[in-house]
């Protein structure tokens, strides 16, 4: 993290779109996994509310 504060113009804008992408591609083993449908919906669920916890937690603490 200090890395990215040192190295980019805008660290917080910068980290917020690099973990929007990733968490996207964590979705991708969900839809082809070979499960039931509400399995995959729930694991894919999980992905996004550790997402909505973790992202906003660490993009505080960097510098606009």
């Amino acid at each position: 993290m200090d890395e990215l504060s040192r190295t980019a113009r805008r660290p917080r804008s910068t980290f917020i779109r690099s973990t929007a992408v990733l968490t996207v591609l964590s979705l991708v083993p969900d839809l082809v996994a070979d499960a039931a449908p509400a399995t995959k919906a729930l694991l894919m669920l999980t992905h996004l509310v550790a997402a909505a916890i973790v992202v906003p937690a660490v993009a505080r603490r960097l510098t606009a």
